[in-house]
């Protein structure tokens, strides 16, 4: 059964009609109506009817019909999220698809979020450009509706093309079953373009030693679902070479991966080695897209969609004190490695120039050891050293180097085994 999350009050021709065009798949679908307000008429329609759907939200829809609209959204979500729950929990729906614009796409990406991962999920929005803020990390399909839902008694024929295509891609979700592969330990990784190196070594010898490993794009989202992950419970270790979304948090970069970057780790107590991985920037699109307040810093333009900034010793500094405090909460075995060469591929001796604000060439170098010092005394002044499971370690060589690779494998797998202990040395 697939489920379909609509506001029927204004399109209810659009429910239908996707209805119609699922049950050809032989699928069996069931109409939730979310609509804020009371309707003139009773919505023949609906499976699941907005008044219930505000009573499993605390409330009722004469009530709803009288809020402000945020507050009305907050308790149809809450009703819509808690009937999809109990749905999939007893195993009635394997999969869901909503539609609309701002509305409607707020009201079911929030209620879509409560289902696990691998569950279908589809969405069709007339805003598919702005989907992604509130998608975030979750495998949610966004499919473009090109015009917009207009509603009304009928579908026009742009409509009935995207809903039928939409009908389908649902119902093959639903029936597409992967093939897995043999169950392994679970290790999970973040990795950049500048760090890909030190994944790519690592995850070549875990995977030779019997482990699976996922490697995450540290760009926002990539962070997001990676602490999803780990608090799902199912990852044995955590691989974190890349930890510059927390830079771009901090400076107000576009791939920060919000206040719980590095937390489910911690609180899970799974064994975790982290990097400095990329701290050494701030990500920005096109360079007329980086703020005007950066006007002094140094840039390099990794290609032309993505601009970054030399982070500055204070950064750094604030850096080293915000992921020290982050690691005192660890209740497993957590290392955090230091390769004193540099953080990135453009962090070293001899890498890139820097540009200006404007463009033009500075001959000033990328690689700043005072600053990546800064973040380390930083780090090792804030760290709680009395607690047991927390070690930094340094090491004199830069963070592609594939011994520092080895290195981080080695650890991770230690302290899998339950072989690993603060102090023990490593060749």
């Amino acid at each position: 059964m697939i489920a379909i999350i609509g506001t029927l009050d204004t399109k209810e021709a659009e429910a239908q009609d996707l209805k119609n065009e699922i049950e050809k798949f032989q699928h069996n679908p069931i109409l939730i109506d979310v609509s804020l307000r009371k309707p003139a008429q009773p919505i023949k329609g609906a499976d699941v009817t907005n008044e219930q759907v505000a009573k499993a939200g605390g409330s009722s829809i004469d009530a709803v019909a009288d809020m402000e609209k945020g507050e009305a959204i907050d308790v149809m979500t809450a009703g819509g999220a808690s009937i999809i729950r109990t749905l999939w929990c007893d195993g009635k729906i394997n999969g869901v698809i909503g539609y609309g614009g701002s509305v409607g796409l707020a009201l079911t990406s929030t209620i879509m979020k409560i289902l696990p991962f691998g569950v279908p999920k589809l969405i069709v929005t007339t805003i598919a450009g702005a989907a992604g803020r509130y998608i975030g990390a979750k495998d949610i399909v966004i499919f473009p509706s090109i015009t917009d839902l207009a509603g009304g008694e009928n579908v026009n024929r742009i409509e009935a093309i995207t809903l039928a295509s939409a009908a389908g891609a649902i119902s093959g979700m639903v029936e597409a079953k992967a093939t897995l592969p043999s169950e392994k330990p679970l290790v999970v990784a973040s990795q950049f373009g500048v760090t890909t190196t030190h994944v790519q070594e690592a995850k070549n010898e875990l995977e030779n030693k019997g482990y699976e490993v996922v490697a995450f794009h540290a760009v926002g989202t990539g962070g997001q679902s990676l602490e999803e992950l780990v608090k799902s419970g199912n990852v044995a270790g955590v691989l974190d070479v890349t930890t510059h979304e927390m830079a771009d948090e901090l400076v107000g970069g576009v791939y920060g991966a919000g206040a719980e970057r590095l937390d489910a780790a911690a609180e899970k107590a799974v064994p975790q080695v982290l990097l400095p991985g990329a701290l050494d920037m701030v990500n920005f699109f096109e360079p007329k897209t980086v703020p005007p307040q950066f006007d002094k810093r140094r840039f390099y333009y990794h290609n032309p969609n993505v601009t970054l900034m030399r982070t500055t010793k204070e950064e750094c500094t604030e850096l080293g004190k915000i992921i020290a405090t982050k690691i005192n909460k660890s209740r497993g075995p957590t290392v955090f490695l230091i390769p004193t060469k540099g953080f990135s591929e453009y962090d070293k001796v001899g890498a890139v120039k820097t540009v200006s604000y404007s463009g033009e060439e500075t001959h000033l170098p990328w690689y700043d050891p005072e600053a990546d010092v800064a973040f380390v005394s930083s780090l090792k002044s804030h760290v709680d050293n009395s607690k047991s499971n927390v070690e930094i370690i340094e090491v004199d060589r830069h963070i592609n180097d594939p011994l520092m690779a080895h290195l981080s494998a080695s650890i991770l797998e230690d302290m899998m085994k339950g072989k690993w202990n603060k102090g023990k040395k490593y060749d």
